[in-house]
């Protein structure tokens, strides 16, 4: 994901943070720590090498480069990269699993 103009990323849970709870927002988000709870967002969502969520996340688009276990809904894309591993339900208009990355789950694909 290219982190320049809309892409951009305004909020991240660092590395050493760890979160439970409700996130709404309308910016991009970025995990690079822990997320146990709900997320939504109007913007992105990426889940970086180091950054693990567990609980439902609703996202214009996903990347997803660490782990998550629970419920997927995206309007856009959800990309699994290599090094990402997802376990759940996702439900997304495109789906990209990258060679080496893990889905487990259930996935329905969208109308656009």
């Amino acid at each position: 994901m290219i982190m320049d103009g809309k892409n951009q990323i305004q909020t991240i849970i660092g590395k050493a943070t760890s979160f439970r709870g409700t996130i709404g927002s309308t910016e991009n988000i970025q995990i690079d720590g822990k997320h146990q709870g709900e997320l939504v967002t109007k913007g992105n969502l990426y889940v970086s090498e180091t950054g693990e969520v567990e609980g439902k996340a609703q996202a214009d688009n996903l990347l997803l480069a660490g782990v998550f276990h629970g419920e997927a809904k995206v309007n856009g894309k959800l990309e699994i990269i290599t090094t990402g591993k997802f376990q759940g339900e996702a439900e997304m208009s495109i789906f990209v699993v990258e060679e080496g990355a893990r889905f487990q789950g259930d996935c329905r694909q969208n109308k656009k």
